[in-house]
């Protein structure tokens, strides 16, 4: 289908007309149809090597790396990776690895360090570079990406792809939902088998996300002068990979805090007009949910998806793809609603590639 003729400021759209005219995206039709991507992810991670899987066993520290979304896939998979299957990872940017490597390697032996490269093309410059360096002092490095014959692939010792979670749009729906949930899924090979049947349970739970788009749509027509989004653990990942896609499609105001941090200064923004989304769940889950009943009598609305939202009676990490597809939902929403098209986001093309690096 053509690209949504968007020209200006849409004033009078209800949610449902909203949502047929997101419908029409091509960012919209990949992130509804994130199940099958989802499902051949959790496939991948079951079939790989037994060899590699010790190797992430027995290292001393695990470095995921991407950039934009993909640095937010780490944030997410490396959390889940500490939180549950007792692994020493870290997520850190494309940039750090390749411009401050002393602030980010042990100073021990690199055989032992192991580093996962995330990249949806594959052909990102410095997801290209850091593979590059990282073997060049000694490190194992595992390309995680859409793209089974892309050059990142190719350089890298060991490759996981995902092809059917690649993507047309610029934006990264369904591969963000993939990537992560094979990271996690491979993380679960070395225990937490609660964790891996959640996982594993994810396509067939695809259809509860519907209520909540819905919602979703709702809020997006209500135009929010700003949103703010709060997860911790690896909800935080989330969080900020909402926000990008806010930022990216809509350029509204938008940002992401640890809920407890966002008390400490930045609950000044809370006004009539603001939305405040809390991805809540867990042992935190009663603390957090009261920062967002502050928010609301400072006149910010709320919306609460954790055990309210998709996949309620899943661990509140497994549960995080599904949580994802509604906020999609509410960025792809606010952009239609504020006159902006998804389909060519402002200064943006799919990949990132910088002349003369490297």
């Amino acid at each position: 289908m053509n690209a949504v003729p968007i020209t200006s400021q849409m004033t009078d759209l209800t949610p449902e007309v909203l949502r047929a005219q997101v419908e029409r995206t091509t960012a919209w039709r990949e992130a509804s149809s994130a199940a099958p991507a989802i499902a051949a992810a959790l496939e991948t991670a079951r079939q790989v090597s037994r060899h590699e899987v010790d190797r992430l066993a027995f290292a001393g520290s695990i470095v995921i790396t991407g950039a934009g979304s993909s640095f937010y896939i780490a944030q997410v998979a490396a959390a889940a990776m500490r939180e549950l299957c007792g692994l020493p990872a870290q997520a850190v940017p494309l940039s750090e690895v390749l411009l401050r490597p002393n602030s980010v390697f042990a100073r021990s032996d690199h055989a032992n360090q192991p580093v996962v490269v995330v990249s949806r093309s594959g052909t990102t410059t410095e997801a290209l570079d850091v593979v590059r360096s990282v073997r060049d002092h000694g490190h194992h490095t595992l390309a995680v990406t859409c793209r089974p014959g892309s050059e990142m692939a190719a350089i890298a010792d060991t490759a996981l792809a995902v092809p059917e979670a690649d993507e047309e749009a610029i934006v990264m729906t369904r591969s963000f939902a993939a990537l992560a949930t094979l990271l996690m899924r491979l993380g679960t090979r070395l225990g937490d088998a609660r964790f891996a049947a959640d996982l594993d349970s994810l396509p067939a739970r695809w259809p509860e996300t519907s209520l909540h788009v819905e919602r979703a749509f709702e809020l997006a027509s209500e135009n929010p002068s700003r949103v703010v989004i709060l997860g911790g653990g690896a909800a935080f990942g989330i969080a900020n990979e909402a926000v990008l896609k806010l930022t990216e499609t809509s350029q509204v105001p938008a940002s992401a805090f640890h809920p407890l941090e966002f008390r400490h200064g930045p609950i000044s923004v809370c006004e009539p007009g603001v939305l405040v989304v809390g991805i809540l769940g867990g042992s935190a889950e009663a603390e957090e949910r009261r920062v967002l009943e502050e928010c609301a009598a400072l006149g910010a609305t709320t919306w609460v998806l954790g055990p309210e939202g998709p996949g309620a009676d899943l661990g509140e990490i497994a549960r995080l793809p599904l949580v994802l597809h509604a906020l999609q939902a509410l960025a792809l929403g606010v952009a239609v609603r504020r006159g902006r098209d998804p389909e060519s986001p402002r200064h943006l093309g799919q990949v990132v590639v910088i002349g003369d690096a490297g």
